[in-house]
């Protein structure tokens, strides 16, 4: 399994306090990694403006931990939902994203360990 997480940001901006970085991690998993089940659900209500704002919403914490590919295909799905283009792609990137959150969060419960 390739890693998924990049710390450097958060130990730049966090001057390499653990404590902080230990405290964004967890915040990750009880809340980020935990909406993004909320994808499928609203996919099945073809709500694509709600899938939009979940993206969104997603989108800083994500960044924040330098899941880049997680970042890029949450930032994909935005813009779909934005634009009203590439929607037949969706369920693919939706599906890319919980499958990325759930080896995010297996790892990131690694780093926490580590801390």
């Amino acid at each position: 399994m390739s890693e998924i997480i990049n710390l450097n940001y958060l130990k730049e901006i966090s001057g390499g306090d653990t404590n902080f970085i230990k405290e964004m991690l967890e915040l990750y998993i009880t809340t980020t990694a935990t909406e993004a089940v909320l994808f499928h659900e609203l996919y099945a209500q073809k709500d694509i403006s709600g899938i939009g704002h979940l993206a969104h919403k997603m989108k800083a914490p994500i960044q924040m931990l330098g899941a880049t590919d997680l970042y890029n295909t949450i930032k994909t799905i935005e813009e779909s939902c934005k634009t009203g283009l590439n929607l037949e792609l969706l369920p693919g990137n939706i599906d890319r994203v919980n499958q990325l959150v759930n080896e995010s969060v297996t790892e990131v419960k690694g780093l926490i360990d580590n801390l």
